[in-house]
């Protein structure tokens, strides 16, 4: 297995992305939904990050990137169309022992984007390590089908009887049994959901 598998807690940490074009504008969407803080280096930008900008919800620096705008930078995503400005930042990013992701170059990237989706705090992440991110989205697109938005109240729900079970339940055999019960009972819950379902179908 090449790359480890990890969700990361970017609320509030400082995320750079360099450069303004539709790539730029996809990884900053995705970086504010996690509460990061962006900033954008870039002379161009998109009609979206423009208008990101003006309602202050990223910072923006609108010319070329300069040696030292990674300072204090927790994440880096290099998405030029310039091959130099996109090395330069990945050697930078490296010198400071900082993750980057070079946009469609998976081979000096620290990190991948993988597909995914979210119902609630449900996050379903998909990577073939780079090999197709055509399969990553279309396996995305057929799991997103059928998990439904139901599952934002399951976790909810589980989430609420796991800190009862951590209060009530002495040991820790006896928790992880509590919650393999309380997940199974899930899903004796859903198939009878989908059963009702196609009743009321028929």
């Amino acid at each position: 297995m090449r790359y480890y598998p990890i969700f990361l807690d970017l609320r509030g940490r400082p995320c750079v992305v360099v450069g303004g074009g539709e790539v730029a504008e996809r990884k900053v969407s995705a970086l504010l939904r996690a509460a990061a803080q962006v900033r954008v280096i870039s002379p161009e930008l998109t009609a979206r990050l423009a208008r990101l900008a003006a309602q202050k919800k990223i910072s923006v620096a609108r010319r070329h990137y300069r040696k030292g705008d990674l300072k204090r930078a927790f994440l880096v995503f290099a998405a030029t169309d310039d091959p130099a400005t996109q090395r330069a930042v990945r050697a930078d990013a490296q010198a400071a022992g900082t993750l980057v992701n070079v946009a469609d170059d998976r081979e000096h990237s620290a990190f991948l984007v993988p597909a995914s989706f979210a119902r609630g705090d449900l996050h379903v992440a998909i990577s073939t390590s780079g090999a197709s991110p055509a399969l990553a989205r279309l396996l995305r697109q057929q799991l997103q089908a059928r998990l439904g938005r139901e599952y934002r109240a399951h976790v909810r729900w589980l989430r609420e009887a796991r800190k009862k079970v951590l209060k009530s339940v002495p040991t820790q055999k006896e928790r992880a049994r509590m919650f393999r019960k309380l997940v199974a009972n899930l899903s004796k819950i859903k198939r009878q959901e989908s059963k009702i379902q196609n009743l009321k179908s028929a």
